[in-house]
């Protein structure tokens, strides 16, 4: 690829060694506009193209200028000529040639310097760099490792290097491109180092530009040129470049799904004519195949991912999930387990596969996993729908079937081919009476999850199937209708349960049916197979609901400061200075006092409203803290506002394990108005293993600035009932009037309510740090659902907003969070403001109660959340909610 410093060919490294990813077929999908691009133009068009040059309108252009000279004009033939071969070759390039999202988790990797490049001091400066980038492509976090090896032994001084990495060519907005810089030190004596960082990415792109930096300077050896830019039609839809926001991707760890092999001599299946609607987003879902060793170490990485198909045992390991696993080679694979368990309380969705037993699989995650009857009656309910729907469509099929093998004498053969859908999910099925006349072939799969559907074609002409074709093609639907029955029976032997944002999911059999259980699954993640509505942000766009958490008061015009200075302007003026002058016989001193008192009014008006706002750094928190029973763990989203009056030089600083975003105002910029290509790249970040440290360019002056953070906590405590006795219905026994709470929390906590395992509600005013308070019952739970009410509105995100991007058009469209919820949307839920803000409102606000064994209280905005250490915190609010031991 081309580089400052000359060409440096870049080797490609294909995804994750190992990994398989194919795209799952969908009895149910339809093509969608957007996703295949392509662009049309006249002959005449695509050689002025081709030369750098539009289209004229037509009649624009002068008629031809006759000459004389005929060698001018075989001339201009020839050329002509070899222009439209060289346009002809083009098209037929450019025509096979289509823009492709790379598939999550790919890796490119390089070694610097390069052994085939000779020039600029290829020959190194003492190591060898090999450098793994994944994720390039999409929004949120890119894995960096880096290893370094010493080419002349042993270091005898320290080497304090870093590492940049740099957007390059096109990103979509090119103004959110940032620059990052990884400090490395390569210590004395030592021949190796190793760094394994990620950075935050704020963009749709997949080119980079990599530095090894020493002193300041970039070392000459050590540039390269990593992915490629995607092309200019492709921004055209949000659909094309961000695909993984509207499909479901499954990731299967260790484990392969079940196939049904189709017996060659079977009646072949084809795609029907009239393909159905898919349970969630009409397209079809994706799945990647990988080990557990080649997952990342970092749940930032895994966001892309909506489900993970894992077995048991690489789980359950001596009832820890860090225990080492069997067998394994190069590490115990602590860390990806740690990672797969984090995702999980994000939001991800876990099948777990060969574990039967709930609380097992609970203590080898030590997760508390949380148990509601309404969500278990659900989950058994869809189960029962899936299969069901699948077995009356296969009761069709052998209807279809036997009046192709047995005709009634009297009833002519079907002249055009009979159709009949197998949908697997709540689609209407297309009856074996409605003709096809137009069907695409697919061929001899052996999965039958390959096909979109699975059809049935009768005889197109007046001919039978042979015996051996419907004996094959019977036995092959016996055995997809016992697939049928064991798929009912090992899911309704299994569980779901709840555990912070996510949700994991035990089935006792040994693999995944690839014919129903991607539809089901796909129906338990609903919203969650956008990572942009569980993270509850866009970094793209950002939209007009930013308003609802500004800081009150500030970066607002003093109206009524205004109208007080300018009345006495107009009495300065007007009354007083008019009247002295006039009474002097100095009326011409006018002509001075009105423009210097104007003067002074404007320098007044200016000078209060910087005062006014201060020179200071002023936030709002919004704190969401989820706490788990077993483990003590906490898992956090903050919503932050901050207001600077003076950008701050010293930048905004994060924990160096979140997952920071930037919520911008929005909803003004149309997407098919965002820059793309990039120039100047004014945002600059350093990572270490502790901080995030963004430049004051994040910040500008006078501006309120809102960033959404996710974090993983460790240890932070639990809450415990001490002596609950079960609740007497019969009054025998006296029940309880009231109860003990024990707090390990290093924090207080207000206004709790507390609903204990068996359905009680209590709540106390507060509950000091590590202490024990007594907790009262609440006998009615009307009250208990307005206090929880109140509880909620009193720090209710509100603010003027103007809803925006509800046009289909993607020339219109302005709020990507809509559209997203548009696409995926279902029974009309619209879910914007992340995982852990919808379980808020819909369990406080609108249902009014919380599942048995949950707490909820309010704290204090604990003061590492802020950016800006000096910050004056306003209006802040932290609700900790969580399980009970």
């Amino acid at each position: 690829m081309p580089s400052p410093n000359g060409p440096i060919q870049v080797p490609f490294v294909q995804p994750l060694t190992g990994v398989r990813r194919t795209h799952l077929t969908h009895a149910r999908c339809l093509p969608v506009a957007g996703l295949r691009c392509e662009a049309f133009f006249s002959g005449r068009a695509r050689a002025l193209r081709f030369l750098g040059r539009n289209e004229e309108p037509e009649g624009s252009r002068p008629a031809a200028k006759t000459s004389r000279n005929t060698w001018g004009k075989c001339f201009t033939a020839l050329v002509a000529g070899v222009l439209a071969l060289v346009l002809a070759a083009a098209m037929a390039t450019s025509a096979t040639a289509q823009f492709s999202v790379p598939e999550i988790l790919s890796t490119h990797q390089v070694v610097l310097p390069d052994a085939a490049n000779r020039t600029n001091g290829a020959g190194g400066s003492g190591f060898k760099a090999t450098i793994q980038v994944s994720n390039l492509m999409g929004v949120g976090y890119v894995g960096v490792d880096v290893t370094l090896t010493s080419t002349l032994g042993p270091l005898t001084a320290n080497r304090e290097l870093s590492l940049r990495l740099t957007p390059i060519d096109r990103h979509l907005p090119a103004d959110r491109a940032i620059a990052t810089e990884f400090p490395l030190t390569f210590p004395q004596g030592q021949t190796q180092v190793v760094l394994s960082r990620s950075c935050p990415k704020w963009t749709i792109g997949n080119s980079y530009r990599i530095e090894i930096v020493e002193d300041g300077a970039p070392l000459k050896p050590y540039t390269a040129e990593v992915g490629n830019p995607f092309p200019g039609y492709a921004i055209q839809s949000p659909a094309t470049v961000l695909p993984n926001e509207l499909v479901c991707n499954f990731l299967l760890v260790d484990t392969d799904p079940k196939p049904i092999a189709k017996p060659a001599d079977a009646i072949s299946f084809d795609r029907p004519g009239r393909p159905g609607r898919s349970l969630i987003s009409r397209r079809s879902p994706s799945m990647q195949t990988v080990s557990l060793q080649r997952l990342p170490s970092d749940w930032r990485l895994l966001r892309d991912i909506d489900c993970i198909v894992i077995q048991g045992d690489r789980l359950i390991q001596g009832h820890r999930l860090d225990a080492a696993t069997p067998g394994q080679a190069g590490g115990t694979a602590t860390a990806e387990r740690e990672a797969i368990r984090d995702w999980v309380m994000m939001g991800g969705t876990l099948v777990v596969l060969q574990a039967p037993d709930a609380t097992q699989l609970a203590r080898s995650l030590r997760l508390k996993l949380l148990q509601q009857k309404a969500e278990d009656e659900g989950f058994a309910a869809l189960i029962t729908s899936v299969a069901s729907t699948m077995d009356d469509s296969l009761k069709r099929f052998r209807e279809a079937l036997s009046s192709v093998s047995e005709p009634s004498q009297n009833a002519p053969l079907p002249v055009a081919p009979r159709v009949l859908s197998l949908p697997v999910g709540e689609s209407e099925l297309i009856g074996g009476s409605e003709l096809a006349g137009e069907s695409d072939s697919i061929g001899e799969s052996e999965l039958i999850g390959e096909s979109d559907s699975m059809v049935l074609l009768g005889p197109s002409t007046r001919e039978r199937f042979s015996e051996a074709q419907l004996a094959a093609t019977g036995e092959w639907i016996a055995e997809i209708e016992a697939r049928i029955g064991a798929f009912d029976s090992d899911w309704k032997q299994g569980y779901r349960r709840s555990v912070g944002g996510g949700q994991v999911v035990g089935i006792p059999s040994e693999s995944i049916d690839s014919l129903l259980a991607f539809d089901l699954l796909e129906s338990l993640i609903g919203y969650r197979c956008s990572t942009m509505l569980t993270r509850g942000v866009d970094p793209i766009m950002g939209d007009f609901r930013s308003r609802r958490w500004l800081i009150p008061g500030v970066a607002e015009p003093p109206v009524y400061t205004f109208m007080g200075i300018l009345t006495l302007f107009v009495l300065l003026v007007g009354p007083v200075a008019y009247r002295w002058t006039t009474r002097g016989h100095r009326s011409h001193l006018m002509f001075l006092i009105a423009p210097a008192l104007a003067l002074v009014t404007t320098a007044a008006m200016f000078a209060y409203s910087i005062v006014s706002d201060g020179f200071g750094t002023t936030v709002r928190v919004r704190q969401l803290t989820w706490i788990d029973g077993a483990s003590g763990d906490a898992i956090e989203r903050t919503r932050s506002t901050l207001f600077s009056g003076i950008s701050p030089r010293t930048g905004l600083r994060f924990a160096g394990d979140a997952e920071v975003m930037a919520y911008p105002n929005g909803g003004q910029q149309r997407w098919r108005d965002l820059s793309s290509e990039v120039g100047e790249v004014r945002l600059h970040a350093d990572i270490d293993a502790d901080d995030q440290r963004l430049d004051a360019a994040f910040l500008p002056s006078r501006t309120q600035t809102q960033f959404v953070t996710h974090q993983i906590r460790r240890g932070v405590g639990t809450l415990s009932i001490n002596g609950l006795k079960p609740f007497d219905s019969s009054g025998q026994v006296p029940n309880a009037r009231s109860i003990e709470l024990s707090s390990s929390l290093p924090f207080e906590l207000r206004d709790l309510v507390v609903c204990s395992p068996d359905g009680r509600y209590w709540s106390t005013d507060s509950i000091k740090a590590g202490q024990a308070a007594s907790a009262d019952w609440i006998p009615k739970t009307q009250d208990a659902s307005k206090l929880l009410g109140r509880l909620y509105t009193r720090h209710r995100p509100v603010g003027a907003v103007t809803e925006s991007g509800r046009s289909q058009g993607g020339r219109r469209i302005r709020d990507l969070v809509l559209f997203v919820n548009k696409e995926i949307s279902r029974d009309g839920l619209v879910v914007t403001d992340g995982v852990f803000e919808h379980w808020l409102n819909e369990s406080l606000f609108v249902r009014g109660e919380l599942p048995a064994g949950m707490f909820i209280g309010i704290a204090a905005a604990s003061p590492d959340v802020v950016a800006i250490a000096d910050a004056d915190q306003v209006a802040s609010v932290r609700y900790v909610m969580g399980t009970l031991p």
